[in-house]
């Protein structure tokens, strides 16, 4: 599979900066309504995954928390419950798969670890689906047994 051409690039991806606050975050995510974005350092490095399940685990911690308050509240004070894996782009298809399973996008790096963007479970899909037409262009065996 070629990385680079499923990718949907840092330019078209929702992510944060590591000096965010919350309020920040909650505002991205609620954008589009994503359960999960990427973080990256002012050089543009990635650092891990925000999820929905980690800014309610922040809510839950700090029960005080105003929504003024999440203004001030750093995204790096948020307890992050497993961040996304990434990838270099020469990363191999199986590989993919393995980390797909268990991410809903596989956020990809270039060899310096600088954020390129992600691949998404759906792109990973289609990219399979083609796979197959062309593997089997009459729709496969229909004979079973």
């Amino acid at each position: 599979m070629n990385i680079l051409a499923s990718l949907t690039p840092k330019s078209g991806v929702d992510y944060v900066k590591d000096d965010a606050t919350l309020f920040k975050v909650l505002q991205v995510m609620q954008r589009r309504n994503h359960s999960a974005i990427p973080i990256i350092n002012k050089n543009g490095r990635y650092i891990g995954t925000i999820t929905a399940g980690d800014i309610l685990g922040c809510i839950t911690e700090n029960f005080n928390l105003s929504l003024k308050d999440s203004a001030k509240f750093p995204v790096q004070n948020i307890k992050r419950t497993k961040d996304y894996k990434a990838v270099l782009v020469h990363t191999s298809f199986e590989e993919l798969i393995d980390i797909a399973l268990d991410q809903n996008f596989v956020p990809v790096v270039d060899d310096d670890y600088n954020f390129i963007g992600i691949l998404t479970r759906r792109e990973m899909v289609i990219w399979m689906h083609e796979q197959y037409k062309i593997e089997h262009p009459k729709g496969g065996n229909k004979d079973v047994g």
